[in-house]
């Protein structure tokens, strides 16, 4: 073969391997696209497409049980009644179709739920939803439990009463219902496990006094009010808050009260020149006026008065009753005009002297009573966990008291030691009586493999091979 002629062999260079790791690294990147297009997908045939569900097989009645863990309660706006909330919730039913399975072994898109969705929420920032499948310790029927739980952070809308405003109080609920008639589902509080509040996270301490509790409760929709034909189930998770009324109290009461002491400064002008007593007092009523605009933009647009709604009221009366008098001084006799200004004086400071005694008697009065009201929901609270802190450890003394049977059926009773005679009427060689032990031993000396006959303790022969060695 010619040595010329060689195979043909492309030279080794770095420029392919360079653009095949380039081409590899673009087919992730689809690939990942791709991926995320799919999800992109999913999540928008999930909130638009029609979902059906399907009905229980066996037809029977299902117990939810509802637990809560109020993890974060964010910003309050009372002008949009809203709050924020970051919460777990657990539902769990027991559910025979799933016995002797695992968490991976249950197609949960094919299993039934109880179709739990959230209503009052606004908008929902973050949601994880979650399926397993418990079996609880002590159960007679081995019926396991499905569990769906959600972690969501959402926004949710909240009807607040603001007649007591600034020394309000608002209920924070947040409603659950189900997509099943009552008749299918019912909701109730899970007793195996408390519901808790975390205060720690608190991010609207500034303006609100969070209360140490969480009222749980199920609620029995109305067909009055709905025009259903159908009851659907309710699970309400509510808390509570107390205004800090501090902020209104400083910045508005008292400026408005002071503004209104102001406006006895009137009578010190003389009441022939009623022009100067009305450019006061008509300067003070329009800041007055002012400080009326900043209450009303705290506040949602409401049809009913709050109570510092009428103590502003109340205020810009007055004040138009000492404009009015400044109005009409002018009419008078200025023989009788120093008398008609010190009735005036006495009359009108007797009604600012007694809308104050009014509104510090009315503030004491709800302030009290307010926190009468989550005092007695705090102890409910407490009063209820404490119930469920027993049911739990007469729970756990239940397993512990099963188990120590089963301990006890497996061993058996205990047997009493054996005595000499048993012993001796069971053993192939009989002992001899007690006292005539004698130890006897024999020395041989073997140098190959042989049979040692030799006498031990109690006089038991020994028979021993001992292979090229010396036995004693």
């Amino acid at each position: 073969m010619d040595q010329s002629l060689k195979p043909l062999v492309p030279p080794s260079s770095g420029v392919p391997a360079q653009e095949s790791g380039c081409s590899n690294k673009v087919l992730e990147s689809l690939d990942r696209l791709e991926g995320t297009l799919k999800e992109i997908e999913k999540t928008c045939q999930s909130k638009d497409a029609e979902v059906w569900h399907k009905p229980r097989k066996d037809g029977r009645k299902i117990y939810a049980r509802v637990r809560c863990n109020v993890i974060r309660v964010g910003e309050i706006d009372t002008v949009k009644q809203e709050f924020s909330a970051e919460i777990y919730l657990a539902v769990t039913w027991k559910e025979p179709s799933v016995k002797g399975l695992t968490r991976e072994d249950v197609d949960w898109e094919e299993q039934w739920n109880p179709c739990v969705y959230f209503f009052n929420a606004m908008s929902i920032d973050k949601m994880v939803c979650k399926h397993n499948v418990i079996y609880p310790e002590g159960e007679p029927d081995g019926i396991p439990d499905a569990q769906v739980s959600y972690r969501m952070k959402a926004t949710f809308k909240a009807s607040m009463k603001l007649h007591d405003f600034p020394f309000d109080q608002q209920e924070l609920t947040i409603k659950l219902m189900s997509d099943w008639p009552f008749t299918d589902v019912e909701f109730v509080k899970d007793m195996n496990i408390k519901d808790s509040i975390r205060l720690d996270t608190f991010t609207a301490d500034e303006e609100w006094v969070l209360s140490k509790h969480v009222v749980a409760q199920p609620v029995l929709e109305d067909k009055a009010k709905t025009g259903s034909h159908r009851q659907y189930p309710l699970y309400y998770l509510s808390m509570h808050v107390r205004r800090k009324s501090g902020f209104y109290l400083w910045n508005v009461a008292l400026i408005l009260m002071l503004i209104l002491m102001l406006c006895f400064t009137c009578f010190a002008v003389s009441p022939e020149e009623p022009a100067d007593r009305l450019s006061v007092t008509v300067t003070l009523l329009l800041t007055a006026i002012a400080f009326k605009y900043v209450v009303s933009q705290s506040l949602p647009t409401i049809s009913y008065l709050t109570l510092l709604d009428k103590y502003v009221l109340c205020g810009l009366i007055l004040q138009c009753l000492i404009v009015s008098q400044n109005a009409v001084a002018s009419l008078f006799d200025p023989q009788d005009l120093a008398l008609f200004d010190i009735i005036s004086i006495c009359v009108l400071a007797t009604l600012v002297l007694l809308v104050q005694i009014i509104f510090i008697l009315a503030s004491a009065v709800k302030s009290r009573r307010v926190t009468s009201k989550l005092q007695k929901h705090t102890k409910q609270y407490t009063e209820l966990c404490d119930q469920i802190n027993q049911s739990w450890q007469a729970r756990q003394q239940q397993l512990k008291d099963r188990e120590k049977e089963k301990n006890e059926q497996y061993t058996g009773e205990k047997l009493p030691a054996p005595t000499m005679e048993q012993v001796q009427r069971t053993s192939p060689d009989p002992l001899p009586p007690k006292g005539i032990v004698k130890r006897k031993s024999r020395r041989l000396k073997k140098n190959s493999g042989s049979l040692s006959f030799g006498e031990g303790e109690n006089g038991v022969e020994l028979l021993s091979v001992k292979v090229g060695t010396t036995f004693f």
